[in-house]
């Protein structure tokens, strides 16, 4: 791959970092360690990446917590290579963001619309949950979709993407209503 092919890869890939709240740095490290075919070590990334080794360190590190990478010890340097694939990564983006901030939210609502005096606000609050909830129902379909592809290597060009999407089998559906976040006999999430 050629060098301006490169920058504009990891130019790409630092916003896609943005995008998924790890910071711009952290997308670029990423983006890096996903293009690479082999470990790299860190002056390998701060040659590719144009970062200093402390900056590298601290995307390692968060990287490295989430756990995107494998770091492997080659004599007196570690050798940093990607853990999972990018769409695993995505599916792991979307079930945290689900887990730490559409839950709670639902479940914050959910409690305490009803104890709501005012009206207009009360009205809102179960507005803003039947909201969430489909925010819920469509952040779960779509890591659902993204597993089936991944499991079953189907999908991989534009072609095969339109007879995919109308055979998908959207489990989701019944995980949501598992865990009692629809309620109500609507099914636009409007009760």
């Amino acid at each position: 791959m050629s060098d301006v092919v490169m920058q504009e890869v990891l130019n790409l890939m630092t916003q896609i970092g943005k995008q998924m709240d790890l910071g711009l740095p952290v997308g670029r490290v990423w983006g890096f360690l996903l293009f690479r075919s082999c470990p790299v070590t860190q002056r390998e990334i701060e040659e590719g990446t144009g970062y200093s080794r402390g900056l590298i360190s601290r995307c390692l590190k968060i990287l490295g917590t989430a756990h995107n990478i494998e770091v492997r010890r080659e004599g007196h340097e570690n050798r940093y290579s990607v853990r999972t694939s990018l769409t695993d990564d995505f599916v792991a983006h979307f079930e945290h963001f689900i887990a730490n901030m559409v839950n709670p939210m639902i479940e914050i609502l959910a409690r305490n619309a009803d104890e709501i005096e005012d009206s207009k606000v009360r009205e809102r609050f179960h507005t803003l949950l039947h909201e969430f909830k489909k925010l819920y129902l469509a952040t779960r379909i779509f890591s659902g979709i993204i597993k089936d592809i991944n499991l079953n290597a189907i999908a991989t060009d534009m072609e095969d993407a339109e007879d995919y999407v109308v055979t998908v089998n959207i489990e989701a559906r019944e995980d949501y209503e598992e865990n009692n976040y629809y309620k109500g006999d609507s099914k636009n999430g409007n009760e």
